[in-house]
C-alpha cells in the first residue's frame, strides 16, 4: 500500500456516525456546487440531457451550482424530502462531513456545524468509511477527484504556457459558451467529428468526457493516470 492510500485508509477509520432525522433544515441556504458527473446523474434522474439540466436547474445555466427557491430551499426539496435522492450530489451525501483533497490525492475530513435546530444526531458507533459506504459516496468521490485532477492540470498549463485554447475553456462560463464542460454536448460533438458511437453508460461517458477535456490540453500535459 502506498503512502497516499495508507493515509486515506487511516483518515476513513476515524470514529464517526450521523443519524438523519429528516428535519430537512440542511436543505436550505446551501450553495450546492456541481461537477459534470453530478450534473449528468441529476439530468438522468430528471429525464433530461445535461444541456437541458444546466439551463433549467443551475445558476445562470452555467452547470456549476444548483438553483434555490425564493425561500432559499434547494430546488429539488419536496414535502417529503429530496426528490432526486438516489442521484443527490456528493456534498449532500457527505453532510455533515466535509471532504478535503490535498495535492497528491491525500484526503481529510472535517465536521460542519449543523443548523442550530437540526434534529440530526452525531454518534461514534461507526467510522467515516462506514458512513461513506452507507451514503454510496465512492463513485461520486472518484468522479470529483478525476475532474479536480483535470482542473489542476488545466490551471498548470494555463499558468505555464498561457495556452490560448485552454484559456477559452477556463473563461468560457463568463462568456456564456462552456459547451466543453457540458458532458452530453461535448460527447455529441466529439463522436460526430470522429464518427464514433456515444457510450450509453454513465461511467463510459464520464471517462470519454475527461478524455475530451484532456485532449484540449497541450500534448505534453496529457492525463497521467
Amino acid at each position: 500500500m502506498d503512502h497516499t492510500a495508507a493515509v486515506k485508509q487511516q483518515a476513513r477509520q476515524e470514529r464517526f456516525g450521523y443519524v438523519c432525522r429528516r428535519c430537512l433544515r440542511c436543505c436550505h441556504h446551501k450553495k450546492i456546487q456541481l461537477n459534470p458527473y453530478e450534473v449528468a446523474r441529476l439530468a438522468r434522474n430528471r429525464g433530461q440531457t445535461t444541456t437541458q439540466f444546466r439551463s433549467r436547474h443551475t445558476v445562470e445555466g452555467a452547470g456549476m451550482m444548483l438553483k434555490q427557491t425564493k425561500s432559499g430551499a434547494c430546488e429539488f426539496l419536496g414535502a417529503k424530502g429530496c426528490t432526486v435522492h438516489p442521484d443527490r450530489p456528493l456534498v449532500c451525501r457527505l453532510y455533515p462531513l466535509g471532504r478535503h483533497v490535498m495535492v497528491g490525492g491525500e484526503e481529510r475530513f472535517s465536521q460542519m456545524q449543523p443548523h442550530p435546530l437540526s434534529e440530526g444526531e452525531f454518534t461514534d458507533t461507526g467510522t467515516i468509511a462506514d458512513f461513506l459506504e452507507e451514503q454510496e459516496a465512492e463513485p461520486f468521490m472518484q468522479a470529483a477527484d478525476a475532474y479536480l485532477e483535470w482542473f489542476d492540470a488545466a490551471l498548470s498549463v494555463l499558468t505555464d504556457e498561457l495556452d490560448t485554447s485552454l484559456h477559452s475553456i477556463m473563461t468560457a462560463t463568463a462568456k456564456g459558451d462552456d459547451s466543453v464542460l457540458d458532458m452530453d454536448a461535448a460527447i455529441a460533438d466529439h463522436c460526430a467529428a470522429t464518427g464514433t458511437v456515444e457510450p450509453a453508460d454513465l461511467d463510459g461517458r464520464t471517462a470519454l468526457h475527461l478524455q475530451i477535456l484532456y485532449d484540449r490540453l497541450s500534448p505534453h500535459r496529457r492525463r497521467t493516470t
